[in-house]
């Protein structure tokens, strides 16, 4: 079985990811691309459905000799990982990350730091998200004039149609027709060296990766991301109290000045630095895990049963405790930064295009059916993206998802879809794969079928974040404001439309009153182009459909009564959508209608813990039976509103759950099983850590 989902760690070349768990297996792998074919899909399944596995082979005794103690950190502001595995006196670090370069590549460093170590090196090629085994085939080198091969010339070549991988090492597993598996000892200040590298079977085997300066280059690219960092942001504008004469979207705070001469600037700089390789630099407080010794001291064999057991060993407790102000506020610029650094993994640096997630079908319920695809691009995510990266000064990655918005757009903007995929494609496919599943749980997918959802949100944020790019002085061109008239033409069609909201339920659709509330931000995001841009259009007209909008809101989306704006049209239910009402500027954060509105989300959603649901499943209105877990996302929108309208410190309480809740490595999924004491769903997930983001800006 796989591991805890908080207990992997995120892998990323920016164009895929990888994840290692905390017992040293890497049990998803997607090559070339996010949205790719699994190539290592133990996660979803059985080790037979692709791993490797790197961890000492006395973790795997099922009564380890030794005490084996491990820690664990991201080298400073980058991806690459370093995991010191600590057996007795003895120790070794495992340093895993994925070149930046061309190609698609893992590549993990055994070093040996005291005593000697037995390491054991296990691995199980597939394709097809662990369906196909591929063909295996060893290389020795060509002999040289006495008829010996090099060592280092040997590689392992795995090819199944059109995909192909190649395995090297200073310490060659033995193989099997499913897999290879070996043992090597290390002693301190030696170094093995392993690299994975998958490519088409049509082309020869890439050539191997220099070590050192695939690492330099790596570290030198994550930090040059995370130089931009941008400490202190402004405050966001306060929005006026009255509804509907708003003249300005309060969602997005004014950040640095943008050049726009350098917004289409899309290669990174290569850059040659030098890397301390004895430094370790901890980027967060590291948890400890330990395995304690038997009184058995006889030989023992590798125990898969135990193994699994031990993979399934969480160091995640609920933690409740109160940091002084120095201590929360340093722990708070961690968790940005390292969010940031999440943003960037998942956007595509090959077509600008950012996943929801790597991930696919890791339950939202264990052993639920709420399992879905989250390795797509959501035009909401991205549009709420770009507002970070052009508020923290990183005008490349805004113009790379900038361009991706375009080119999703151009598919039909009559005919907006909420999701496309890594490139800006149309996925109209909702697969199912024959994997067991994440504890069992099924349907696995491959494939997102809300695709074909309309959703108001998502034309609203699309609209809002393009007013938010003119008024940092970025320019429309021949083809973003076009998209942009068509987008407010087809959004007048749907005033008072029925949706499945924001959270894509497969219930019955209905009128939800964020989803209209984002049809106004559209539509105003259009009224100032024209009377503050000096675009064309008929901003008469949009202005009209904004008022309208607005006036069937507060009299179908506000319940007088409750004082409090509702779920659905005419209902008496909140939901946590409507947090973005201050978001996106329609009220004030201390509008006595928003506060209402906070107050009976406090009542229906709010879990003990401080967290709250996106909604309660009343009726199934989500197509399912039974109730999800409280929301990260959801409950950091709370947060951001608690902040912004005078409460800070439940503010900052809400904060202090979501990061004691977060891993060691401060990654995040998309909710929380309270009663497992476990994260669920998706892993790492990009909604939560934008708006981390946000809610770490508003303290």
């Amino acid at each position: 079985m796989a591991s805890y989902i908080e207990d992997y760690a995120l892998l990323s070349d920016m164009n895929t990811g990888a994840l290692v768990s905390r017992a040293g297996s890497i049990d998803w792998f997607c090559a070339p691309r996010f949205d790719s074919g699994a190539v290592f899909a133990a996660l979803l399944g059985e080790r037979d459905n692709g791993r490797w596995l790197l961890a000492p082979l006395e973790s795997m005794n099922p009564t380890p000799v030794e005490e084996i103690r491990i820690e664990r950190s991201y080298r400073e502001n980058t991806f690459v990982l370093q995991t010191v595995w600590s057996v007795g006196d003895a120790s070794v670090r495992v340093t895993d990350f994925m070149p930046l370069a061309a190609g698609t590549s893992i590549v993990r460093n055994v070093e040996g730091l005291t005593g000697e170590v037995t390491m054991y090196n296990e691995i199980a090629m597939r394709f097809d998200n662990g369906k196909t085994q591929p063909w295996v085939t060893r290389y020795d080198g060509a002999p040289d004039a006495n008829g010996n091969t090099n060592p280092e010339e040997s590689m392992l070549v795995g090819m199944a149609g059109p995909h192909a991988l190649v395995f090297r090492g200073d310490a060659m597993p033995d193989g099997e027709p499913d897999q290879h598996a070996g043992t090597f000892t290390v002693t301190a200040g030696q170094n093995y060296v392993f690299t994975l590298s998958y490519f088409a079977s049509n082309q020869n085997p890439p050539a191997p990766i220099d070590y050192p300066t695939a690492l330099n280059y790596a570290q030198e690219q994550w930090r040059e991301w995370s130089g931009l960092y941008v400490d202190e942001v402004p405050e966001t504008p306060e929005a006026p109290a009255e509804v509907p004469a708003v003249e300005e979207n309060t969602h997005y705070g004014d950040g640095e000045d943008v050049d726009t001469n350098r917004i289409a600037q899309v290669e990174a700089p290569a850059t040659d630095v030098s890397v301390d390789s004895n430094s370790i630099a901890v980027t967060r407080e590291v948890e400890t895990e330990v395995l304690e010794p038997s009184t058995n001291t006889t030989s023992f064999e590798i125990d898969a049963a135990t193994y699994e057991e031990f993979a399934q060993t969480s160091v995640n407790p609920i933690v409740e405790q109160e940091e002084d102000d120095a201590a929360f506020e340093a722990e708070l610029r961690e968790a940005r930064l390292r969010s940031l650094l999440v943003l960037r993994a998942m956007i595509s640096r090959e077509t600008g295009g950012l996943v929801a997630s790597v991930t696919t079908s890791l339950p939202e319920v264990l052993g639920g059916k709420r399992n879905w695809d989250h390795r797509f691009a959501w035009l909401r995510d991205v549009a709420m993206a770009m507002d970070v990266t052009l508020a923290h000064g990183h005008e490349r990655e805004t113009a790379q998802l900038r361009n991706w918005l375009l080119r999703a757009l151009a598919n039909n903007p009559y005919n907006l879809h909420a999701v496309y995929g890594v490139a800006g494609e149309k996925d109209d496919l909702d697969r199912r794969l024959a994997l067991a599943g994440y504890e069992g749980a099924q349907p696995v997918r491959s494939g997102n079928g809300s695709h074909s959802y309309f959703q108001g949100d998502a034309l609203g944020q699309v609209l809002a974040t393009f007013a938010n790019l003119r008024r940092h002085g970025v320019g429309e061109d021949h083809l973003s404001w076009p998209l942009q008239q068509a987008l407010l033409n087809s959004a007048v069609e749907k005033i008072g439309s029925e949706d499945r909201s924001i959270w894509e339920m497969a219930g019955e659709p209905h009128i939800f009153t964020h989803s209209q509330a984002m049809l106004w931000a559209a539509f105003d995001a259009g009224v100032t182009a024209v009377t503050e841009h000096g675009m064309t259009g008929d901003a008469q007209a949009w202005a009209e459909a904004r008022d309208r909008v607005a006036e069937e809101i507060l009299e179908r989306g506000y319940n007088e009564e409750l004082n409090s704006f509702v779920q659905t049209y005419d209902g008496v239910h909140v939901d946590a959508s409507l947090l973005q009402l201050a978001q996106i500027g329609f009220v004030a954060w201390d509008d006595p209608r928003m506060v209402g509105t906070v107050e009976r989300i406090e009542d229906e959603l709010m879990h003990e813990s401080g967290l709250i649901y996106r909604y309660i499943n009343r009726d199934s209105i989500d197509g399912f039976e039974g109730q999800d877990n409280p929301h990260f996302g959801a409950s950091l929108w709370l947060a951001e509103q608690y902040l912004r309208s005078g409460r800070a410190e439940d503010g900052k309480r809400v904060l202090r759950t979501v990061l004691a809740l977060s891993n060691d490595l401060g990654l995040l999924s998309a909710s929380y099983d309270f009663e497992a004491q476990r994260m669920t769903g998706n892993f790492p997930h990009i909604i939560p850590h934008i708006a981390l983001i946000r809610a770490v800006e508003a303290v």
